[in-house]
């Protein structure tokens, strides 16, 4: 038992020592960036083991790699309802981990009322499902156990009108959590944010949209449906079969279902090259010059 852990332990501190190396295995034969993208997601996973979240691993690595490709030095990850705190933990250690794979800097953040949920208004919030006050937090246990990231706490309507207006790197993943609908709704002003704020696709995860109640016409689906129709030129998409681009052993994962684009269609380099499709007969297969 004692040689089994040891070697558990060994394989791990191997694994974390020599991160980087997988974005120099040789993928150049692949015409997509899937494979490359995906090693990092499975060997995050070997690496910090469960404190990671591989919806947020996947996420963020495709947000730093459109990032890297468009010479973007630095973006912002973001958890919107952080409870207990083990997802802004898993974002806070992994955005370290993915710095070292990609050479992409990542501001982690996470949004929280500190007190737990906020009274549902009505049916839209799923009362049958949430009260006042769940999921709330140990803020001084939380912070800690945070290595970088930054905690804003308060009710959303009033906490990220301050973050927008700060001095932040572009948005460029971001998990929905909040619970109510009545929260989803002002959250979604980030992805109002300036052009030089934001990256021109988000990766975005949203949490509670599958299974119990949720519907088109309550919570985060109904938030994003009422965002769609209000806006012309930024839409949120689900990212379709995202079960068959995920390592393999993750297809039946739920969360492949919760995997979502924001595209910020008014974004001037919304058309820029991005790297997930390399195509060398145009002599394409490179990042962009950095601005």
């Amino acid at each position: 038992m004692i040689k089994q852990t040891f070697r558990h332990w060994l394989r791990r501190i191997i694994v974390w020592a020599t991160a980087p190396e997988a974005t120099r295995r040789d993928f150049s034969r692949d015409l997509f960036a899937y494979p490359m993208l995906n090693a990092l997601v499975e060997d995050a996973a070997m690496a910090l083991g469960p404190q990671q979240r591989p919806p947020y691993t996947w996420g963020m690595a495709h947000a730093a790699y459109l990032a890297k490709n468009l010479g973007i030095a630095r973006i912002t990850a973001i958890e919107l309802g952080v409870a207990g705190g083990n997802g802004l933990i898993a974002l806070d250690r992994t955005a370290v981990w993915l710095e070292q794979a990609l050479g992409v800097s990542i501001d982690v953040v996470g949004f929280d009322s500190g007190e737990g949920l906020p009274k549902p208004e009505d049916h839209r919030d799923l009362p049958n499902l949430w009260a006042q006050g769940d999921f709330a937090m140990d803020e001084q246990a939380l912070r800690a156990q945070l290595q970088r990231a930054q905690l804003h706490l308060g009710l959303v309507e009033d906490t990220i009108p301050e973050f927008l207006a700060s001095d932040h790197a572009p948005i460029g993943f971001i998990s929905f959590d909040l619970d109510l609908y009545s929260s989803t709704i002002p959250a979604l002003a980030l992805l109002e944010a300036s052009p030089d704020r934001i990256l021109p696709r988000v990766q975005c995860y949203f949490d509670d949209i599958l299974g119990f109640t949720f519907a088109d016409f309550n919570g985060e689906r109904l938030a994003i449906r009422e965002f769609n129709a209000a806006h012309d030129r930024r839409k949120i998409s689900q990212i379709y079969g995202a079960r068959f681009y995920v390592p393999a052993h993750y297809a039946s994962a739920n969360w492949t279902e919760k995997l979502f684009l924001a595209h910020i269609l008014d974004h001037p380099r919304y058309n820029d090259y991005d790297g997930l499709v390399r195509n060398p007969r145009l002599d394409i297969d490179r990042p962009n010059t950095p601005r």
